[in-house]
């Protein structure tokens, strides 16, 4: 990758960075949404312990930043509430007590129809996600925490499902929790 392509894979990542650090938390529904996520994938994969939850959780909101900061200017498509198999005026408050019936749909366009919610060049999102693990390896790692658990599949995976939870609070009009200072 060029040096021009190298600096904006940085800026993209502090941009997104700085994203996720304002937010508080995601919107009504894919916040308990996410946490479903992060749970259900360390248990799949039996990651046992909070702070690795917690760390895992870091990415996934990394991942949300990320599309929140890639769609407007890279022309990214949105997705449909039909694609989460909702229908047209869903009982968002429902949803948000029991998210389990969003895992699927979440898990299958993060996993096998990202190219429906990202255009961007297999080589540039590759890029991309080698700069989220380092910059996230770097952040997410502790005393307890080795950074090896921080692998770039792990990162990669958190990254997509958040970018698909920003996909589902576009197309539900759901905004994410901003910090007050």
């Amino acid at each position: 990758m060029s040096r021009s392509g190298r600096k904006w894979l940085k800026e993209v990542w502090q941009a997104a960075a700085s994203a996720a650090a304002d937010m508080n938390r995601l919107g009504p529904l894919t916040t308990p949404l996410g946490n479903r996520l992060v749970e259900s994938y360390a248990a799949a994969r039996s990651i046992e312990g909070g702070e690795i939850q917690r760390a895992l959780r870091i990415a996934l909101v990394a991942g949300y930043a990320s599309r929140m900061v890639l769609a407007g200017p890279t022309e990214q498509p949105s997705l449909a509430r039909s694609d989460f198999q909702l229908g047209g005026h869903p009982d968002l408050e429902r949803l948000a007590a029991d998210p389990d019936r969003l895992i699927d749909p979440v898990r299958t366009i993060a996993t096998e129809r990202l190219d429906s919610v990202m255009t961007l060049p297999p080589e540039v999102w590759s890029a991309y996600v080698a700069t989220a693990t380092m910059e996230l390896q770097g952040q997410l790692t502790t005393k307890t925490l080795d950074w090896r658990l921080f692998s770039r599949e792990r990162i990669e995976e958190m990254l997509r499902y958040g970018y698909v939870l920003r996909c589902l609070d576009e197309a539900i009009r759901a905004e994410p929790e901003h910090r007050t200072s």
